[in-house]
């Protein structure tokens, strides 16, 4: 019998700043760790595992790793008791780590290679493929490249996020550059696509789930434009308490193992994932609408994360990209200004720890993908 996921506290708002750019990130990531924001966490791996989890409204794109595992029982078969915690963003989810509220994150690369320079306290164990981060904009508009927007206004959720320096950084790299003037904050959803539709904006900068969600707002497709940024891979981390690993390495890797097992399994059925996280998560469901019309719009949003995101990283192991791809998309990042020059220096072998890998990989796919393609519900196998 499947078992309920379980919530708990919720991580202080005091150790949790909001984002003014990563730069300024890693003094207040140093300072979290000198005040030591209090920690109910199992920040050293032995006890029950707090999840920090960067997406409070917990969306379908986050069911296979918050959801899946502890639904088809691979947490309890690595001996785990994890509870999913969702807190407001990448920087913060990263933050609640190095604070000890929390052992393990799965978020940004580019906040974690910055937090990580600065505090060893924390580590990445490896990093999943591709870039969700997209610039967007209406077919109609007729752009296909991230160089048409010279002169248009970009829509984004918030200024100062990673969407503004992605786009800033894919246009510089196609030879034109981007000023502060031209991106203007619209929020996610219905205020994106109402800034579309008023012509406030001609172009979107987000990522895959919510620039989903605002093209189903807007009523017509969406098209990504082509930029260099869309090629970098390793984007999102697997970002874990160094103390944590050290202390219980076999629990760290049981914690992965069942993060890829969910992977798979999601991928290959990705509306068992969102029913089950539906279930589990009732938050999480829009209300309203057609319910079919609802479960496929959020099974579209957890397989267009999964398209970018899943499979086996470039070098051919779950959550392993190539030193040479990972050394790339460093660069792209501290190019642009996304990373401190310290996390831009920083030895990568100093900020990302590969020894769990074998060990999180240790899983039979096919055994996963029969499970996925036989699940009838929370009562079914």
């Amino acid at each position: 019998m499947p078992r309920p996921i379980r919530r708990m506290h919720t991580i202080s708002s005091r150790c949790r700043p909001r984002r003014n750019g990563l730069i300024a990130a890693a003094a207040v990531g140093l300072m979290l760790a000198v005040a030591g924001c209090g920690g109910a966490g199992g920040g050293d791996g032995t006890g029950p595992m707090i999840f920090a989890v960067p997406d409070q409204s917990m969306s379908a794109a986050t069911a296979s790793y918050a959801t899946v595992p502890e639904t088809m029982g691979y947490f309890e078969a690595g001996g785990l008791e994890v509870t999913m915690q969702p807190v407001e963003s990448a920087l913060a989810a990263i933050q609640s780590v190095g604070s000890g509220q929390a052992t393990c994150t799965y978020a940004s690369t580019a906040n974690a290679m910055t937090l990580a320079a600065t505090d060893p306290g924390i580590v990445i164990l490896g990093t999943t493929n591709g870039n969700i981060f997209r610039t967007v904009a209406p077919a109609a508009s007729g752009f296909d490249s991230i160089d048409d927007l010279v002169g248009r206004t970009i829509g984004v959720s918030v200024l100062g996020s990673v969407s503004v320096d992605l786009a800033q950084g894919g246009m510089r790299a196609a030879g034109v550059e981007a000023t502060d003037e031209q991106f203007l904050a619209v929020g996610y959803g219905t205020q994106a696509a109402q800034a579309f539709r008023a012509g406030d904006i001609q172009a979107y900068s987000g990522y895959d789930g919510p620039n989903l969600v605002i093209e189903g707002l807007l009523g017509e497709p969406l098209v990504e434009l082509e930029s260099p940024a869309n090629d970098l891979t390793g984007t999102s981390s697997m970002v874990c308490a160094r103390e944590a690993v050290e202390t219980a390495p076999d629990r760290i890797a049981a914690l992965w193992r069942a993060f890829f097992q969910g992977m798979v399994f999601a991928q290959a059925n990705p509306e068992a994932a969102v029913r089950m996280h539906w279930e589990n998560f009732p938050a999480s469901k829009p209300g309203g609408g057609d319910e079919a019309a609802l479960l496929g719009a959020a099974t579209e949003q957890l397989a267009k994360r999964l398209e970018t995101t899943g499979g086996r990283g470039s070098a051919g192991q779950y959550g392993r990209q190539t030193d040479e791809d990972l050394e790339a998309t460093r660069t792209f990042y501290a190019e642009n200004g996304i990373i401190t020059p310290e996390a831009k220096d920083t030895p990568l072998a100093q900020i990302v720890d590969y020894s769990l890998v074998e060990r999180y990989n240790d899983f039979d796919e096919a055994a996963v993908r029969q499970q996925a393609a036989g699940w009838t519900g929370q009562d079914g196998e």
